[in-house]
């Protein structure tokens, strides 16, 4: 049975070697744990893991932005592990973000993906998001 639940300290490791199948960055552990530390104590921050049989199997991030407007949701690093997609954890995790959005009267959540991730991209759609803005980024 999968279960998302916030991340622990003793998942960071897990979630790392999962996160090196979707992003090109590379951090050390020990700096990890600080960023964990840090996130852990702003309760604008949403970082949930999957787990399935307690293996880490998919992740996301979250962070609610205050705008002067309304507040919006950003996510990030949405992940399932490959061998488990389809099998609704990037669903579960989605509803997660809804759910921390509304409890944080969020009035819209914003996403990014790279263009070559069409099978995400379809994900994405099917979790109500559409693709009528143009996102950029700019990597440091």
């Amino acid at each position: 049975m999968v279960t998302i639940e916030k991340l622990k300290k003793g998942d960071i490791p897990e979630l790392l070697e999962l996160y090196k199948t979707l992003i090109p960055f590379e951090t050390s552990l020990d700096r990890s744990l600080e960023i964990y530390k840090e996130m852990m104590l702003d309760e604008k921050y949403f970082l949930f893991v999957a787990k399935d049989n307690n293996e880490v199997v998919g992740s996301a991030l979250g962070i609610c932005c205050m705008g002067l407007a309304v507040p919006f949701l950003v996510i990030e690093d949405v992940i399932v592990k490959d061998g488990n997609r389809g099998k609704g954890i990037g669903r579960k995790l989605m509803e997660s973000l809804d759910e921390f959005a509304k409890n944080n009267n969020c009035a819209y959540a914003v996403l990014v993906s790279s263009a070559f991730r069409k099978g995400a991209h379809q994900f994405y759609e099917k979790a109500g998001f559409t693709d009528s803005v143009v996102g950029f980024r700019k990597v440091y």
